[in-house]
């Protein structure tokens, strides 16, 4: 499994990101072309490498847009375009740029976050929501062009160490504003930052959105052994040190009391409800299973004023949970779902066909820590067996379940 993990040192923003992958070996013109061929046009991307005033190697990618013009302020050598574009616009521009499956989703994935933190920041409805700064083309290249890198790259799992941010006040598109950004505090929480006395805007609410959607977590603490590194440099000149955001390539080491498994980043989203018949939430859970859930529980809490009520518990693939989170916001009566990272030890398993004195049945075989297997069947296809057979169901689960 390819691990991705990222180190921002002293800040993250998409350029940052961008350039990160590409010194890691994604392939600018790769990028270019496949933009170009979704129909996104009016942009070049530069990369190159270079030594900084800290003598420090880095990579440097530099988005130039027609009719560029200094940015504004946030150590980005972007420009803005001012074309307004809805949340629905940029996710009619993914679907149809016939993308790698897996980069489009975790493009999606992002500028829904970045529109739900704008539509919070201003008391809004995501489909209110009209993207300025981050709905620019360059924001478009950084988001969709990082995905696209990190599919060349095969990598599979994101981690982030903590965000740093900055003191003082930042001046953007909506006036001069506390530093960081209200947008980047909303897409920053939940997630481990660093505050550094640094009177810049380090973490942009592209950086913070990109790697917060897609990190399973914080990877610092845990056995690594890194097999590649790339730097990204921002356009900040910070006397505090290099305005850098490194990226390894990685494997995790398993530790003496880890399982023999694999490590997967999930998502688990949270709503709890106390205003919802059984008969909704059972429908709920079937929906989202079939939507693609990896698991859903159910479990018993006390709401405000003593009401009995629901958690709803869903495990999803990272880049499954807005989509989920909207399900269940369309579904129930719940007005808000909480969602966080997590990662979680996954035992080797397969899916097989296993005998039994009535025919066979579909199961899985799990390979346990101490080398054995375990066959277990699939319930429904030991229920239809039995029924067609016209034997107790349990009879058939005992034949089909075996260690070896």
């Amino acid at each position: 499994m390819s691990v991705l993990l990222f180190e921002p040192v002293l800040g993250a923003s998409g350029d940052m990101t961008l350039g990160a992958l590409f010194d890691l070996g994604a392939d600018p013109a790769a990028v270019t072309d496949a933009l170009h061929a979704a129909g996104l046009d009016g942009f070049t991307i530069a990369f190159s490498r270079r030594v900084g005033p800290h003598q420090v190697g880095y990579g440097r990618c530099e988005v130039s847009l027609e009719a560029d013009k200094p940015d504004s302020g946030h150590g980005h050598a972007h420009g803005h375009h001012h074309h307004r574009r809805g949340l629905s616009d940029l996710l009619r521009f993914i679907d149809g740029g016939h993308f790698p499956s897996r980069a489009a989703a975790r493009a999606a994935a992002v500028f829904k976050r970045l529109a739900e933190a704008e539509a919070a920041v201003h008391g809004i409805s995501v489909e209110a929501v009209h993207f300025h700064e981050v709905g620019a083309v360059d924001a478009i290249v950084d988001v969709v062009g990082s995905c696209l890198a990190l599919e060349q790259l095969g990598v599979e799992q994101i981690w982030c160490a903590p965000l740093p941010v900055g003191t003082g006040t930042i001046r953007c598109a909506h006036g001069i504003l506390p530093n960081p950004a209200p947008a980047t505090v909303r897409l920053l929480a939940g997630f481990p930052v660093v505050r550094l006395p640094v009177e810049a805007e380090l973490t942009t609410p592209t950086g913070a959105a990109i790697l917060t959607t897609l990190s399973a977590g914080d990877w610092t603490g845990r056995p690594w052994r890194f097999l590649k590194s790339g730097s990204g440099h921002g356009f900040a000149e910070l006397a505090a040190g290099p305005n850098l955001l490194r990226a390894h390539l990685a494997e995790p080491l398993t530790t003496p009391t880890a399982p023999a498994a694999g490590m997967d980043s999930v998502a688990v989203l949270e709503s709890d409800l106390d205003d919802e018949s059984p008969e909704v939430i059972g429908a709920l859970t079937a929906k989202l299973l079939a939507a693609g859930a990896l698991d859903v529980g159910l479990l018993p809490v006390q709401m405000k004023k003593g009401r009995p009520g629901v958690r709803l518990s869903i495990l999803a693939r990272p880049e499954d949970g807005a989509r989920l989170a909207a399900l269940v916001l369309a579904e129930s009566a719940t007005i808000g779902v909480r969602s966080h990272p997590a990662q979680r030890w996954t035992l080797e398993r397969e899916a097989v066909e296993v005998e039994t004195p009535w025919g066979a049945v579909r199961g899985k075989r799990i390979r346990r820590p101490d080398g054995s297997t375990e066959t277990t069947p699939e319930f429904e296809a030991c229920r239809e067996l039995a029924e067609r057979a016209e034997i107790p169901l349990r009879r058939v689960l005992a034949a089909a379940r075996r260690w070896e």
